[in-house]
């Protein structure tokens, strides 16, 4: 049997999924990014993308962007950060977000692929990964990489974290890996608690605060605790609105990034485009950033809210991420995000299995600066006739 045929006969993942191609998988939405786009000829209010504080959609930016392709192109410049694809553009970003945390930085050209090389690059087969069941992908592909011990605990399970700290071998350096704001369910990692472990057990602490940093604030979801964390990861990709990231730490561990990350050394460097829109998004954060994250949070409670007294399991998510839990077959979960999208005009993102487990499933809404009042009490009012016709109910086993 080929690889080929091996592969055909799988019908697992994702792909079982592929009947519902530019349905539920691979939509298309037409349309600047705003919270109303397009979607097959339809108007739809957009609770999927994590444009957090609306910078993309902005005119300023945009009119920034154009005048730097205009001047450079879009692919400038070529080649990987070490070796011809450093700007003062670059060095400035690294510099800009260096203040805002108090700690040495490094961009990196792929926020996925960066994330998972800096995993690889801290440890060697002598040492122990330990991390929390719900990390990102990113972060358990780099852990997929290691070839030395290895364990999962139970999400925000400080007591089994202990545990396994307590039964590293002798000699092996441990790496902890979390999540500041946990993608699915939209909660923060128990950093305070897992810090205090510090003091009795040795190792290092590395956080992935995509979704935290700049919506949650400068220093994101890690706050007053940044000095005390080893390592700290983000991506431009959610409240910036772009691609690409960055990694946070002492100096001694950003020089050794900078010539030790395969991803950086083999890949192409950040293009210059997006360095520049972040750099002019960071300016107009400096100025209009406590207002969008006032609306932002304002926006969060009135759904969260309005769904929580319908009846909603939506989990313990403290974050703009809003998941709602619901135990319903395939057929019954396709039916409900047809209802959802051409009777009432709503577009969510569904989370099926295998991410969730079978007979469940998750509709996942992500609150923006972008979205209106009128956008949440239409949603809020769409979900109230959705259980009426579907019988929807509270799974807090679940969640």
């Amino acid at each position: 049997m080929s690889l080929l045929e091996k592969i055909t006969r799988k019908n697992r993942g994702l792909s079982a999924y592929s009947q519902y191609q530019s349905e539920y998988i691979y939509p298309k939405l037409e349309g600047p990014l705003k919270s109303r786009m397009i979607f097959k000829g339809r108007e739809v209010i957009v609770w999927s993308f994590n444009d957090y504080l609306g910078l993309q959609s902005d005119e300023t930016v945009i009119q920034a962007e154009t005048e730097l392709v205009k001047k450079y192109g879009a692919g400038y410049p070529a080649g990987s950060r070490l070796l011809t694809g450093n700007t003062h553009y670059h060095e400035q970003l690294e510099a800009e977000i260096s203040q805002l945390l108090d700690k040495d930085v490094l961009l990196l050209n792929f926020g996925y692929q960066g994330i998972l090389s800096v995993v690889d690059s801290l440890v060697d087969r002598h040492d122990t990964i330990i991390y929390d069941q719900q990390v990102h992908a990113s972060l358990i592909d780099g852990v997929r990489l290691h070839q030395g011990p290895k364990f999962s605990y139970k999400h925000n399970d400080i007591h089994q974290l202990e545990r396994l700290l307590s039964k590293v071998q002798p000699g092996s350096e441990v790496l902890v890996l979390v999540d500041g704001v946990f993608s699915m369910r939209g909660d923060t990692a128990n950093l305070t608690e897992i810090l205090t472990l510090k003091q009795t057990y040795d190792f290092t602490l590395l956080v992935d605060d995509a979704h935290g940093f700049m919506s949650f604030g400068e220093r994101g979801s890690v706050g007053e605790l940044m000095p005390q964390v080893d390592i700290y990861i983000s991506t431009f990709a959610k409240a910036l609105a772009t691609t690409g990231g960055f990694v946070a730490a002492r100096k001694e561990f950003i020089d050794y990034f900078k010539y030790n990350l395969r991803s950086q050394t083999f890949g192409r460097t950040l293009p210059l485009l997006t360095v520049a829109s972040v750099l002019f998004k960071l300016k107009l954060l400096a100025q209009e950033g406590t207002e969008r994250r006032n609306k932002l949070w304002k926006n969060t409670r009135l759904l969260q809210e309005g769904l929580q007294a319908l009846g909603y399991d939506i989990g313990n998510t403290c974050s703009p991420i809003t998941p709602i839990y619901l135990t319903c077959s395939e057929e019954k979960a396709a039916h409900l995000l047809r209802e959802l999208r051409y009777t009432y005009g709503i577009f969510c993102s569904p989370v099926v299995y295998p991410v969730v487990p079978k007979g469940t499933m998750i509709l996942r809404l992500i609150v923006t600066a972008l979205h209106e009042e009128q956008d949440i009490s239409q949603t809020v009012e769409a979900f109230a006739k959705l259980q009426q016709t579907f019988g929807l109910v509270r799974e807090l086993a679940y969640s």
